[in-house]
Protein backbone atom coordinates (compact mmCIF):
# COMPACT_ATOMS: atom_id res chain seq x y z
CA UNK A 1 0.00 0.00 0.00
CA UNK A 2 1.10 3.17 -0.91
CA UNK A 3 0.99 6.23 1.64
CA UNK A 4 0.83 9.78 0.48
CA UNK A 5 2.23 12.18 2.35
CA UNK A 6 1.19 16.00 2.06
CA UNK A 7 3.31 18.69 3.08
CA UNK A 8 2.03 21.93 5.07
CA UNK A 9 1.91 24.58 2.68
CA UNK A 10 5.23 27.35 3.28
CA UNK A 11 4.33 30.25 5.16
CA UNK A 12 6.92 32.98 5.10
CA UNK A 13 5.21 35.38 7.79
CA UNK A 14 5.09 32.59 10.33
CA UNK A 15 8.28 31.10 9.41
CA UNK A 16 9.55 34.62 10.36
CA UNK A 17 7.50 34.64 13.19
CA UNK A 18 9.27 31.48 14.44
CA UNK A 19 12.81 33.39 13.22
CA UNK A 20 11.88 36.31 15.50
CA UNK A 21 11.81 38.40 12.59
CA UNK A 22 9.59 41.49 12.91
CA UNK A 23 7.14 41.90 10.73
CA UNK A 24 5.04 44.47 9.71
CA UNK A 25 6.26 47.11 11.91
CA UNK A 26 7.89 50.25 12.33
CA UNK A 27 10.74 52.49 14.47
CA UNK A 28 13.19 50.30 15.79
CA UNK A 29 12.02 46.95 13.55
CA UNK A 30 12.21 46.68 10.18
CA UNK A 31 9.51 47.39 7.70
CA UNK A 32 6.09 49.30 8.37
CA UNK A 33 4.59 46.75 5.26
CA UNK A 34 1.98 44.19 5.79
CA UNK A 35 3.57 42.00 2.92
CA UNK A 36 5.48 39.52 4.47
CA UNK A 37 7.62 39.44 1.34
CA UNK A 38 8.41 43.16 1.52
CA UNK A 39 9.70 42.75 5.22
CA UNK A 40 11.45 39.84 4.03
CA UNK A 41 13.76 41.55 1.39
CA UNK A 42 15.64 43.97 4.07
CA UNK A 43 16.96 40.31 5.92
CA UNK A 44 19.64 39.46 3.90
CA UNK A 45 23.31 39.33 4.57
CA UNK A 46 26.12 42.45 4.11
CA UNK A 47 25.95 46.01 4.80
CA UNK A 48 22.63 47.87 3.88
CA UNK A 49 24.82 51.34 4.50
CA UNK A 50 26.08 53.03 1.42
CA UNK A 51 27.50 55.80 3.07
CA UNK A 52 30.61 55.04 4.60
CA UNK A 53 31.79 56.72 7.67
CA UNK A 54 28.17 57.91 8.60
CA UNK A 55 29.32 57.63 12.03
CA UNK A 56 31.98 60.25 11.30
CA UNK A 57 34.52 58.38 13.58
CA UNK A 58 37.25 58.03 11.44
CA UNK A 59 39.83 61.12 10.67
CA UNK A 60 42.78 60.21 8.91
CA UNK A 61 43.58 63.19 8.16
CA UNK A 62 43.01 65.85 10.29
CA UNK A 63 42.29 63.98 13.76
CA UNK A 64 40.41 66.45 15.96
CA UNK A 65 41.90 69.46 14.11
CA UNK A 66 39.57 71.83 12.44
CA UNK A 67 40.44 72.94 9.11
CA UNK A 68 39.45 76.25 6.88
CA UNK A 69 37.29 75.20 4.12
CA UNK A 70 38.47 76.28 0.14
CA UNK A 71 36.53 76.45 -2.81
CA UNK A 72 37.85 73.38 -4.41
CA UNK A 73 36.43 71.61 -1.72
CA UNK A 74 38.12 69.74 1.57
CA UNK A 75 38.48 66.83 3.34
CA UNK A 76 38.16 66.62 6.94
CA UNK A 77 36.47 63.40 8.21
CA UNK A 78 36.94 60.68 5.58
CA UNK A 79 35.08 60.18 2.49
CA UNK A 80 33.16 63.75 3.40
CA UNK A 81 34.24 66.52 1.24
CA UNK A 82 33.23 70.58 2.80
CA UNK A 83 33.05 72.95 -0.04
CA UNK A 84 33.02 76.58 0.31
CA UNK A 85 32.34 79.21 -2.21
CA UNK A 86 30.87 82.68 -0.94
CA UNK A 87 32.31 85.92 0.33
CA UNK A 88 32.38 84.05 4.05
CA UNK A 89 34.01 81.00 5.08
CA UNK A 90 33.61 78.27 7.30
CA UNK A 91 35.47 75.67 8.64
CA UNK A 92 35.15 72.31 9.40
CA UNK A 93 36.49 69.44 12.13
CA UNK A 94 35.42 66.25 13.85
CA UNK A 95 33.69 67.32 17.26
CA UNK A 96 32.90 64.72 19.95
CA UNK A 97 29.82 66.24 21.11
CA UNK A 98 26.76 63.75 20.40
CA UNK A 99 26.18 62.22 23.34
CA UNK A 100 22.80 63.45 24.64
CA UNK A 101 20.64 61.52 26.20
CA UNK A 102 17.53 62.96 26.50
CA UNK A 103 17.58 62.65 22.70
CA UNK A 104 16.32 59.02 22.38
CA UNK A 105 19.04 57.17 19.91
CA UNK A 106 21.14 59.96 19.66
CA UNK A 107 23.10 58.47 22.55
CA UNK A 108 24.44 55.92 20.35
CA UNK A 109 26.94 57.85 18.06
CA UNK A 110 29.99 59.26 19.82
CA UNK A 111 31.17 61.64 17.02
CA UNK A 112 29.99 64.21 14.49
CA UNK A 113 31.16 66.44 11.95
CA UNK A 114 30.52 70.60 12.94
CA UNK A 115 30.62 72.88 10.35
CA UNK A 116 31.15 76.70 11.51
CA UNK A 117 30.43 79.86 10.10
CA UNK A 118 33.75 81.42 10.04
CA UNK A 119 32.65 84.81 7.98
CA UNK A 120 29.89 86.01 6.76
CA UNK A 121 28.45 86.44 3.44
CA UNK A 122 24.42 87.56 4.20
CA UNK A 123 23.78 88.20 0.46
CA UNK A 124 24.11 84.85 -1.25
CA UNK A 125 24.40 85.28 -5.31
CA UNK A 126 25.33 84.04 -8.67
CA UNK A 127 26.49 80.29 -8.42
CA UNK A 128 27.97 80.94 -4.62
CA UNK A 129 27.09 78.40 -1.89
CA UNK A 130 27.98 75.71 0.99
CA UNK A 131 27.57 72.30 0.63
CA UNK A 132 29.07 69.24 2.05
CA UNK A 133 28.83 65.52 -0.04
CA UNK A 134 29.86 62.16 -0.33
CA UNK A 135 30.73 60.25 -3.44
CA UNK A 136 29.70 56.68 -3.98
CA UNK A 137 31.35 54.57 -5.75
CA UNK A 138 29.90 52.73 -8.83
CA UNK A 139 30.29 49.30 -7.50
CA UNK A 140 28.50 49.87 -4.23
CA UNK A 141 25.05 51.17 -5.64
CA UNK A 142 24.96 49.22 -9.13
CA UNK A 143 22.51 46.79 -7.74
CA UNK A 144 19.55 49.97 -6.92
CA UNK A 145 19.15 49.36 -10.92
CA UNK A 146 19.03 53.44 -11.38
CA UNK A 147 18.74 54.29 -15.23
CA UNK A 148 15.96 51.58 -15.86
CA UNK A 149 12.38 50.64 -15.39
CA UNK A 150 13.33 48.57 -12.34
CA UNK A 151 15.00 51.37 -10.09
CA UNK A 152 14.76 51.17 -6.66
CA UNK A 153 13.46 53.63 -3.81
CA UNK A 154 16.23 54.64 -1.41
CA UNK A 155 15.96 56.03 1.83
CA UNK A 156 18.16 58.14 3.94
CA UNK A 157 18.31 59.33 7.68
CA UNK A 158 20.96 61.12 9.67
CA UNK A 159 20.77 63.03 13.08
CA UNK A 160 21.50 66.73 12.88
CA UNK A 161 21.66 69.78 15.75
CA UNK A 162 22.15 73.34 14.50
CA UNK A 163 21.31 76.44 16.33
CA UNK A 164 20.27 78.38 12.57
CA UNK A 165 16.48 77.22 12.45
CA UNK A 166 15.32 76.56 8.71
CA UNK A 167 15.12 74.48 5.83
CA UNK A 168 18.15 73.14 4.62
CA UNK A 169 18.52 70.47 1.51
CA UNK A 170 19.92 66.92 0.50
CA UNK A 171 19.89 65.83 -2.74
CA UNK A 172 21.22 62.75 -4.69
CA UNK A 173 22.73 63.02 -8.28
CA UNK A 174 24.64 61.33 -11.01
CA UNK A 175 28.15 61.39 -12.21
CA UNK A 176 26.90 63.72 -15.41
CA UNK A 177 24.76 65.59 -12.85
CA UNK A 178 22.02 65.91 -15.11
CA UNK A 179 19.76 63.64 -12.75
CA UNK A 180 19.41 64.83 -9.29
CA UNK A 181 16.61 64.58 -6.86
CA UNK A 182 16.25 67.29 -3.86
CA UNK A 183 14.33 66.47 -0.71
CA UNK A 184 14.22 69.12 2.08
CA UNK A 185 14.29 68.89 6.09
CA UNK A 186 13.54 71.78 8.24
CA UNK A 187 15.44 72.09 11.78
CA UNK A 188 13.93 74.30 14.83
CA UNK A 189 17.27 75.48 15.53
CA UNK A 190 17.10 74.70 19.18
CA UNK A 191 20.88 73.44 18.95
CA UNK A 192 19.27 70.11 19.81
CA UNK A 193 19.74 66.76 17.93
CA UNK A 194 16.84 65.76 15.59
CA UNK A 195 16.79 63.10 13.50
CA UNK A 196 15.26 62.89 9.97
CA UNK A 197 14.57 60.35 7.03
CA UNK A 198 13.47 60.57 3.65
CA UNK A 199 12.93 58.41 1.11
CA UNK A 200 14.23 59.17 -2.56
CA UNK A 201 12.31 57.29 -5.28
CA UNK A 202 14.56 55.10 -8.00
CA UNK A 203 15.60 57.57 -11.22
CA UNK A 204 14.56 54.83 -13.67
CA UNK A 205 16.41 56.72 -16.67
CA UNK A 206 20.01 58.74 -17.40
CA UNK A 207 23.19 57.65 -16.88
CA UNK A 208 24.64 56.31 -13.51
CA UNK A 209 27.79 54.55 -13.29
CA UNK A 210 27.93 50.92 -12.63
CA UNK A 211 31.89 50.38 -12.11
CA UNK A 212 35.00 52.25 -10.02
CA UNK A 213 33.45 55.70 -10.81
CA UNK A 214 31.36 57.93 -9.32
CA UNK A 215 28.09 55.88 -8.98
CA UNK A 216 25.54 58.63 -6.56
CA UNK A 217 27.01 61.82 -4.65
CA UNK A 218 24.62 62.77 -1.86
CA UNK A 219 24.48 66.34 -1.39
CA UNK A 220 23.65 68.24 1.78
CA UNK A 221 23.06 71.90 1.04
CA UNK A 222 23.72 74.84 4.07
CA UNK A 223 23.55 78.05 1.71
CA UNK A 224 23.18 78.46 -2.24
CA UNK A 225 22.06 81.37 -4.87
CA UNK A 226 18.92 80.41 -6.60
CA UNK A 227 21.07 79.70 -9.61
CA UNK A 228 20.77 76.01 -8.40
CA UNK A 229 17.62 76.22 -6.90
CA UNK A 230 15.10 74.62 -9.30
CA UNK A 231 15.37 71.37 -8.07
CA UNK A 232 11.48 69.77 -7.18
CA UNK A 233 10.88 68.59 -3.31
CA UNK A 234 10.89 64.52 -4.11
CA UNK A 235 11.04 64.27 -7.91
CA UNK A 236 13.95 63.75 -10.38
CA UNK A 237 14.71 66.97 -12.35
CA UNK A 238 17.48 66.82 -15.54
CA UNK A 239 19.68 69.52 -14.15
CA UNK A 240 22.64 70.10 -11.48
CA UNK A 241 20.90 71.59 -8.47
CA UNK A 242 21.24 72.23 -4.72
CA UNK A 243 17.78 73.36 -3.20
CA UNK A 244 14.15 73.61 -4.31
CA UNK A 245 14.06 77.36 -3.59
CA UNK A 246 13.63 77.81 0.10
CA UNK A 247 16.90 77.33 1.13
CA UNK A 248 18.10 78.59 4.57
CA UNK A 249 21.68 80.64 4.31
CA UNK A 250 23.73 79.30 7.34
CA UNK A 251 26.23 81.81 6.27
CA UNK A 252 24.44 84.98 7.75
CA UNK A 253 26.25 85.16 11.15
CA UNK A 254 29.32 83.52 12.82
CA UNK A 255 28.04 82.07 15.35
CA UNK A 256 26.12 79.59 13.37
CA UNK A 257 27.09 75.99 13.78
CA UNK A 258 26.14 72.92 12.05
CA UNK A 259 26.20 68.95 13.64
CA UNK A 260 25.95 65.74 11.64
CA UNK A 261 25.91 62.25 12.46
CA UNK A 262 24.62 59.10 11.84
CA UNK A 263 24.30 59.18 8.27
CA UNK A 264 22.48 55.81 6.46
CA UNK A 265 21.73 55.49 2.67
CA UNK A 266 19.94 51.99 2.45
CA UNK A 267 17.61 50.38 -0.05
CA UNK A 268 13.70 50.27 0.33
CA UNK A 269 11.46 52.81 1.55
CA UNK A 270 11.85 52.82 5.58
CA UNK A 271 14.88 54.29 7.92
CA UNK A 272 16.02 51.15 9.96
CA UNK A 273 18.25 51.30 13.06
CA UNK A 274 21.80 52.68 12.34
CA UNK A 275 24.30 50.20 10.94
CA UNK A 276 27.16 50.00 13.31
CA UNK A 277 30.52 48.90 12.40
CA UNK A 278 33.83 48.43 14.25
CA UNK A 279 36.40 51.00 13.80
CA UNK A 280 38.73 48.89 12.30
CA UNK A 281 35.89 47.67 9.72
CA UNK A 282 35.36 51.71 8.69
CA UNK A 283 38.49 52.55 9.02
CA UNK A 284 39.75 49.64 6.31
CA UNK A 285 36.37 51.12 3.77
CA UNK A 286 37.74 54.49 4.06
CA UNK A 287 41.03 53.49 3.46
CA UNK A 288 39.98 52.47 0.17
CA UNK A 289 40.10 56.09 -0.96
CA UNK A 290 42.92 57.17 1.31
CA UNK A 291 45.50 56.47 3.94
CA UNK A 292 48.66 58.35 5.17
CA UNK A 293 52.06 58.01 6.77
CA UNK A 294 52.74 60.28 9.44
CA UNK A 295 55.91 62.16 10.64
CA UNK A 296 57.76 59.25 12.81
CA UNK A 297 55.81 56.23 12.76
CA UNK A 298 57.34 54.13 9.78
CA UNK A 299 60.28 53.33 8.33
CA UNK A 300 60.31 52.31 4.42
CA UNK A 301 63.17 49.96 4.01
CA UNK A 302 64.97 49.05 0.64
CA UNK A 303 64.72 51.44 -2.39
CA UNK A 304 67.17 52.15 -5.16
CA UNK A 305 68.64 54.98 -6.58
CA UNK A 306 68.77 55.13 -10.36
CA UNK A 307 71.43 56.64 -12.56
CA UNK A 308 69.37 60.05 -12.55
CA UNK A 309 67.48 61.91 -10.07
CA UNK A 310 64.57 59.35 -9.38
CA UNK A 311 64.16 56.88 -6.09
CA UNK A 312 61.99 54.04 -6.36
CA UNK A 313 60.49 52.13 -2.96
CA UNK A 314 57.75 49.43 -3.00
CA UNK A 315 54.95 50.28 -1.46
CA UNK A 316 51.59 48.30 -0.36
CA UNK A 317 47.85 49.80 0.64
CA UNK A 318 46.33 48.83 3.93
CA UNK A 319 43.64 47.71 1.33
CA UNK A 320 43.66 47.45 -2.20
CA UNK A 321 42.19 51.38 -3.24
CA UNK A 322 40.10 52.19 -6.01
CA UNK A 323 42.28 53.06 -8.13
CA UNK A 324 46.56 53.86 -8.06
CA UNK A 325 46.50 56.54 -5.48
CA UNK A 326 47.83 60.40 -6.19
CA UNK A 327 50.82 60.36 -3.43
CA UNK A 328 51.44 63.71 -1.93
CA UNK A 329 54.94 63.95 0.08
CA UNK A 330 54.02 66.78 2.77
CA UNK A 331 57.62 65.94 4.41
CA UNK A 332 60.49 64.18 2.35
CA UNK A 333 62.14 62.84 5.29
CA UNK A 334 65.92 61.97 5.47
CA UNK A 335 67.74 58.64 4.15
CA UNK A 336 69.98 56.94 6.11
CA UNK A 337 71.89 53.79 6.69
CA UNK A 338 70.64 52.87 10.09
CA UNK A 339 73.36 55.11 11.39
CA UNK A 340 74.63 57.76 9.48
CA UNK A 341 72.01 60.54 7.50
CA UNK A 342 72.68 60.56 3.84
CA UNK A 343 72.35 64.37 2.75
CA UNK A 344 69.48 64.73 0.14
CA UNK A 345 65.95 65.53 -0.06
CA UNK A 346 63.12 64.39 -1.56
CA UNK A 347 60.09 65.37 -3.30
CA UNK A 348 57.56 65.01 -6.54
CA UNK A 349 56.39 61.91 -5.44
CA UNK A 350 54.48 59.84 -8.47
CA UNK A 351 52.64 55.98 -8.55
CA UNK A 352 54.05 53.45 -11.34
CA UNK A 353 53.25 49.76 -11.54
CA UNK A 354 50.13 49.26 -9.56
CA UNK A 355 47.66 46.95 -8.98
CA UNK A 356 44.49 47.63 -8.60
CA UNK A 357 43.72 43.79 -7.17
CA UNK A 358 46.41 43.63 -4.61
CA UNK A 359 47.02 47.62 -3.85
CA UNK A 360 50.88 47.12 -4.76
CA UNK A 361 52.66 49.54 -6.55
CA UNK A 362 56.10 51.81 -7.04
CA UNK A 363 56.46 55.04 -5.03
CA UNK A 364 58.92 57.31 -7.25
CA UNK A 365 60.42 60.59 -5.92
CA UNK A 366 62.68 62.67 -6.98
CA UNK A 367 65.70 63.06 -5.10
CA UNK A 368 68.81 65.09 -4.34
CA UNK A 369 70.88 62.35 -3.49
CA UNK A 370 74.57 62.21 -5.47
CA UNK A 371 75.02 58.59 -5.70
CA UNK A 372 73.29 56.20 -8.39
CA UNK A 373 73.04 53.02 -8.95
CA UNK A 374 72.70 52.24 -4.83
CA UNK A 375 70.81 50.47 -2.63
CA UNK A 376 68.97 52.73 0.00
CA UNK A 377 69.02 51.36 3.03
CA UNK A 378 66.08 53.01 4.94
CA UNK A 379 63.71 56.14 4.42
CA UNK A 380 62.33 57.42 7.45
CA UNK A 381 60.79 60.66 9.10
CA UNK A 382 58.79 61.19 5.88
CA UNK A 383 54.76 62.07 6.11
CA UNK A 384 53.18 60.73 2.94
CA UNK A 385 49.54 60.75 1.64
CA UNK A 386 47.42 58.65 -0.92
CA UNK A 387 44.65 59.87 -2.37
CA UNK A 388 41.79 57.66 -4.57
CA UNK A 389 38.82 59.79 -4.08
CA UNK A 390 36.33 59.78 -6.16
Amino acid sequence: MTVRVTKPAFNLRSKLTELNVPVGTHGSQLMKSNDAADSFSLVRAGRKNLIFNGAMQINQRNGGSSVTVDGTGTYNLDRWCVHEATGGSVSCNMDGDPPNYSNAGVGEFQKAMQIACASTDTSISSSENVQFFQNIEGYNCAHLEWGTIRAKPVTLSFWVKTNKEGIYSVGLENNGADRNCIREFHHDGTHKWQKFSMTYPGCTDGTWVKNNGLGIRVRFCLTSADQYGDGKDGKWVGSDELHAGRQTNFMDNTSNRFFITGVQLEEGSVATPFEHLSYGEDLALCQRYYWQVNDNTYRRIGGYKRNDSNVHFEIQSPVPMRIAPVPTLSDGGIFTNFQSTFSASQSSPTITEWNIATGQGLLVMNSTYSSTHVFIPSWEGYQLQLSAEL
